[in-house]
């Protein structure tokens, strides 16, 4: 189908109805289909009724009996689509309280088909590696793997695809979070009090490292030495490995920066390239800021629990409140030429601001105003590379270095020896912090 079609037929259907207007009603047809085909073809009767077979086991008005699909949050932890899943559509709804404007809605749907999809751009459940039920077989819980339904605004490439495994609500607009979503609009306002507790995760992350060599990420489970590592290949070899949560789900994911290093100061830029599912895969974000030589870095600049891009050039820093191309949202001069740049909420207010690492010195700010009060001490060997992260789970980040493959962490800011250290990576590697909601 083309892009030209869907968004036709995305603005029409958006002019005359709601999206579960007519698209509601297709997706039950079809989730009643592929879930109880006999009864609902032989006896087509009530599509609700057919896909009240998967919840046969759970007493009328159960979330599960409904035709709405289930959180990813609710199944996984995480606001964020599972690994193998993609965005194949999204709807937004207006009025809900949250977001402060819109929120958005986007389908999860199972990326793999082990069979064909014939003309529907969909294939069964039972071709894919999730069965259609109550979303962790909790009735209280919407169904999950049921409904074999897209509408197309994203990855539209994917010629046939797998069911809904589950929704993602977000306040970042649909096609920053995947470059491959149209800005065509569909809406229903019938879903704006959909929620769970999980959509509105914590700020507070303890920090987990990780190291990149080559193009493979190793991220290890916990700070200490004894914990599970899981790996994971994404971009080239060259490319500068940045983890942060760039759309609020409280999960931080993998980025690649391509042509930090790589041309003439002022010649060419920098391309982004963001995964917004954990592990590897193709990066769901795609763009460019900044130029060839600039130093990438990436914070919660304004507070809103997303991180976001930004470079910095000489001692100018150049921030970024949305992920997507664009001038800079903050433009200010810090450090000097030869400093290395850091990012952190120093102060546990849900804003990342600078600092820099000018030998053994650290020299933060708490702010955006080059002028106002400092934090500074000295931690650490000027050979080490600083990495900086919330080592405790107390809300506020603190400094480390890594030293060939030996993280030195401290715990408060200010100066002295390190209190905690591990082995972890080779000299080779490149050190990145990631986290979660517990």
């Amino acid at each position: 189908m083309s892009r030209r079609l869907v968004d036709l037929a995305a603005g029409y259907l958006e002019s005359h109805t709601t999206r579960r207007g007519f698209l509601r009603r297709a997706a039950v047809v079809g989730s009643a289909l592929a879930t109880a085909p006999a009864a609902y073809a032989l006896r087509p009767g009530s599509a609700y009724s057919a896909i009240a077979t998967t919840c046969a086991n759970c007493s009328p008005g159960s979330r599960c009996c409904g035709g709405y699909t289930e959180f990813c949050c609710s199944i996984t932890g995480v606001n964020t689509c599972p690994p193998g899943d993609v965005v194949a559509g999204w709807w937004r709804t207006d009025g809900s309280g949250y977001c402060g404007g819109s929120r958005y809605y986007l389908d999860c749907n199972a990326a793999s088909c082990n069979c064909g999809c014939g003309g529907s751009g969909t294939c069964s459940s039972t071709c894919v590696a999730c069965s259609c039920g109550c979303a962790n077989d909790n009735c209280g819980l919407r169904k999950s793997c049921c409904v074999r339904f897209r509408y197309g605004q994203c990855n539209q490439d994917l010629a046939c695809i797998g069911p809904i495994t589950c929704r993602v609500i977000t306040c970042v607009p649909p096609w920053e979070w995947d470059s491959s979503c149209t800005t065509t609009s569909a809406r229903d306002d019938n879903t704006r009090f959909h929620d769970a507790p999980c959509l509105h995760p914590s700020r507070i992350r303890a920090a987990r490292p990780g190291v990149v060599t080559g193009a493979t990420f190793t991220l290890r489970s916990a700070l200490n030495a004894g914990s599970a590592s899981e790996a994971y290949a994404f971009g080239i070899a060259g490319d500068v490995p940045l983890m942060a949560d760039w759309s609020g789900s409280g999960l931080e994911t993998a980025a690649m920066v391509r042509g930090s290093r790589h041309g003439p100061l002022g010649g060419g830029g920098l391309t982004w390239l963001i995964r917004q599912v954990p592990g590897g895969g193709r990066p769901e974000l795609v763009f460019s800021y900044g130029l060839a030589g600039d130093t990438p870095v990436a914070g919660d600049w304004n507070g809103d629990g997303v991180a976001s891009v930004g470079v910095v050039r000489g001692d100018r820093w150049l921030l970024r409140n949305r992920n997507s191309p664009g001038g800079a949202d903050i433009d200010l001069r810090f450090g000097q030429t030869g400093d290395i740049p850091v990012v952190g909420d120093w102060n546990g207010d849900g804003i990342a601001t600078p600092g820099v690492v000018r030998g053994t010195k650290w020299i933060l700010l708490n702010g955006f105003d080059p002028s106002g009060p400092k934090v500074e001490f000295d931690f650490g060997p000027a050979a080490g590379i600083p990495v900086v992260g919330d080592w405790t789970g107390a809300g506020h980040d603190r400094p480390g270095r890594f030293v060939e493959g030996q993280w030195r962490l401290r715990h408060n800011l200010s100066g002295g020896t390190p209190h905690q250290q591990f082995s972890f990576g080779s000299a080779s590697g490149k050190p990145v912090v990631w986290g979660r909601v517990p």
